[in-house]
């Protein structure tokens, strides 16, 4: 059975949370992950949700595969980031 994990996360931790959170997923240490960066980049990540030079919140979302778990990472326009493991 399938099971769906919601974290909240700190927008400038976000790659943080995905790691932690499918390690505690598969039970494993962190460090016996494939690093993050095969399956997206982790400063585009946090670019892409920033502040805008105006001062607003972008809103949307992304998705992606990593280490055998879809991860979807949707921001709001408070800025707060959920990061969603399948």
């Amino acid at each position: 059975m399938d099971q769906t994990h919601h974290i909240a996360a700190d927008t400038d931790a976000v790659h943080e949370r995905i790691v932690a959170g499918i390690a505690a997923l598969e039970g494993v240490d962190p460090t016996a992950l494939p690093p993050l960066f095969d399956a997206v980049d982790p400063d585009a990540l946090a670019a892409l949700f920033a502040t805008t030079e105006s001062g607003g919140r972008r809103a949307g979302h992304v998705g992606f595969t990593y280490a055998g778990h879809e991860v979807r990472v949707e921001f709001d326009e408070r800025g707060d980031p959920v990061v969603t493991i399948d």
